[in-house]
């Protein structure tokens, strides 16, 4: 059946239930929200799949419908599609299909625990789960989402922040974290092939001052080539103290076979009075083994608030890439970005 007959008949669903109901409390249970990306993406060119030609692109589109099923219950479904792959073909994903990128529910045990089952976006780390929409920077760190396509550039989220599976958390209390447990396939938005499955952990801290947070999972992701062993740690901080926000990130474990780990920190300055925030970015990425390699970049952008739904972001980057046993490649990147949130 074809990808994109799924998701419709699934959206249909949704809207026939509201509008059926129109005149009853479900009109008041139903709410929608997304956003797309338009993107324009130029410079010098690197030997990664990740790296593209000068073209225009619809680089995201997300469509988000969340339906209340009572006092304790959510149910949550986003549809997406990307110009640019973000998944591996072995899995069943072409560019420009329109998938089911979450689809869960949501259900309150009690006061403190509560519990999401079904396709669900990771809490890993910070940039990880973090939507495109609010991240400054065009893209996610290498460490994090890295290169789709080849196995040596490839970040733990290569396929994207969702997988499936059950999560339990625990809400903190006073200085307390919250406490997300969970078991999932660990091979992005797909069925597992066998009966081993990924297990993580992962404490945020909700401050005055910002957030902070400790990740953990150990598991495999299975491709072509068979089982292999993926697991890492994280620990991030985000400051937001106006008119400066800083945030911070690092992530060590291994994956295809090689040990890899990376880090990054971006300083942006927001001010009320102002609607541009200007922000840089450094970050580093190193894989070993005979497809290793290590990655550096500094980018700087601003992004532009034209009004409650539409944003502008121009970005350059300077990027050095040092192949395994290879010369060092630099390049000279920028991205001209226009959201549209709704």
């Amino acid at each position: 059946m074809n990808k994109f007959i799924v998701p419709m008949i699934v959206v249909l669903a949704f809207v026939i239930a509201a509008c059926a109901s129109a005149q009853g409390d479900w009109a008041d249970r139903v709410s929608m929200s997304g956003y797309l990306q338009f993107r324009y993406d130029g410079g010098d060119r690197l030997p990664t799949t990740q790296d593209e030609f000068e073209d225009f692109s619809l680089r995201r589109a997300f469509f988000n419908l969340a339906a209340s099923a009572g006092d304790r219950t959510n149910v949550v479904l986003t549809l997406a599609s990307f110009d640019r792959l973000e998944d591996v073909a072995a899995l069943g994903y072409t560019s420009d299909d329109l998938i089911i990128y979450n689809l869960f529910v949501d259900y309150n045990i009690n006061d403190q625990w509560s519990a999401r089952f079904g396709q669900v976006p990771t809490y890993f780390g910070l940039e990880a789960w973090q939507q495109s929409c609010d991240r400054l920077a065009l893209e996610r760190a290498m460490i994090l989402e890295g290169d789709w396509g080849a196995n040596n550039a490839s970040g733990f989220y290569f396929l994207g922040p969702s997988d499936r599976g059950l999560w339990l958390k625990r809400a903190g209390e006073e200085n307390q974290p919250d406490i997300y447990l969970g078991v999932y396939n660990g091979q992005g938005r797909a069925s597992d092939v066998d009966s081993s499955k990924n297990y993580s952990v992962d404490l945020k801290w909700e401050r005055e001052w910002g957030i902070a947070g400790l990740s953990w999972f150990d598991g495999a992701l299975t491709g072509p080539a068979g089982k292999n062993s993926r697991h890492a740690v994280d620990a991030y901080v985000k400051f937001i103290r106006s008119p400066w926000d800083v945030q911070a990130e690092w992530a060590d474990g291994r994956m295809f076979g090689s040990d890899r780990d990376g880090w990054y920190i971006q300083v942006a300055k927001v001010r009320e009075d102002k609607t541009w925030i200007p922000y840089l970015k450094y970050e580093e990425f190193s894989s070993d083994g005979a497809g290793g390699l290590d990655y550096d970049a500094i980018r700087a952008g601003v992004a532009w608030q034209l009004d409650d739904n539409n944003e502008v972001t121009l970005e350059v980057a300077d990027v050095d890439y040092t192949p395994a046993g290879g010369a060092t490649q630099e390049a000279v990147k920028f991205g001209l970005s226009w959201q549209v949130g709704f």
